[in-house]
């Protein structure tokens, strides 16, 4: 069974705004909080960029722009949403996974697929399917090749 964990990063960034969220919106985390992951000297009015990011943080960050949240651009900088899971990612605080993608999938769908969102999460969606629900045929045993589908009857 897939653990279902209270904090959800969406309501915790944006509140209780409605989709379309806007990736640079939402509340700012404390800069007590996100200091240990940047350089010193870190302040109040310190650039947050990927670059001045620490060694850990830094590969947390690709993983993080990997898989959780593959957005296609604005590489140059982190987003306050990007803030607030490197945080909870470092401080191996649980966070709920489920709420983060359908979240992501809302916020994309909201915005008619216009913007430049992708929604990659089927292989994440089934590791956690296939991890509540262990009895489920594997897709591999559904079909004979990746390119081949089962007979349709038009009937």
């Amino acid at each position: 069974m897939v653990p279902d964990d209270s904090i959800k990063l969406h309501q915790v960034c944006y509140g209780q705004t409605a989709p379309p969220r806007c990736p640079h919106g939402g509340a700012v985390p404390p800069t007590g909080l996100v200091r240990p992951y940047f350089r010193e000297p870190f302040g109040e009015g310190s650039r947050r960029t990927p670059g001045a990011l620490t060694p850990v943080a830094r590969v947390l960050n690709a993983l993080m722009r990997r898989t959780l949240l593959p957005r296609g651009g604005y590489r140059e900088g982190l987003t306050r949403f990007q803030l607030w899971l490197i945080h909870h990612l470092i401080s191996q605080t649980p966070f709920d996974i489920w709420d983060l993608m359908l979240c992501e999938m809302e916020d994309t769908l909201a915005e008619g697929f216009k913007g430049h969102r992708q929604l990659p999460y089927a292989h994440w969606i089934m590791f956690l399917l296939r991890k509540a629900c262990p009895t489920l045929v594997p897709i591999t045993e559904a079909l004979r090749t990746v390119t081949e589908f089962p007979d349709y009857d038009m009937r």
